[in-house]
C-alpha cells in the first residue's frame, strides 16, 4: 500500500482560464493558460521559457464575468518544457487589489 501525504501548506484548485503576462516592468505582454492556482502559487503554460526568479507581472481572467480578473506579482520557480508549451510553476508575491 502506497502512504501519500499532502505536503502543500495549501490545496491546488484546477481552473482553466486565460492569462497574460510581462516580465515585471515591461510592457511586452505574452499570453498563456492556467492550470491551477493556490493561495501561494500558480501554474500555467506558455509558449515562452522563463528563468527561475524572473519576476511577472499577470493578469488572471476568469471566464465567469462576475469573477473580477486577477493582477498579481509571481515569481517563477521554474519551467519544464513539455514538448509544446513550457509549464511554469510560480510563487505569488503580491496581489494587486
Amino acid at each position: 500500500m502506497i502512504d501519500y501525504a499532502e505536503k502543500r501548506d495549501f490545496l491546488r484548485m484546477p481552473i482553466d482560464c486565460e492569462l497574460s503576462f510581462s516580465v515585471a516592468g515591461s510592457s511586452k505582454q505574452y499570453p498563456g493558460n492556467v492550470i491551477n492556482l493556490s493561495s501561494k502559487g500558480i501554474l500555467f503554460t506558455s509558449n515562452t521559457e522563463f528563468e527561475t526568479g524572473a519576476r511577472l507581472d499577470i493578469t488572471l481572467t476568469p471566464s465567469n464575468s462576475i469573477t473580477p480578473p486577477m493582477e498579481a506579482t509571481v515569481v517563477v520557480m521554474r519551467a519544464v518544457n513539455n514538448d509544446v508549451l513550457f509549464e511554469i510553476a510560480c510563487e505569488i508575491e503580491d496581489i494587486k487589489s
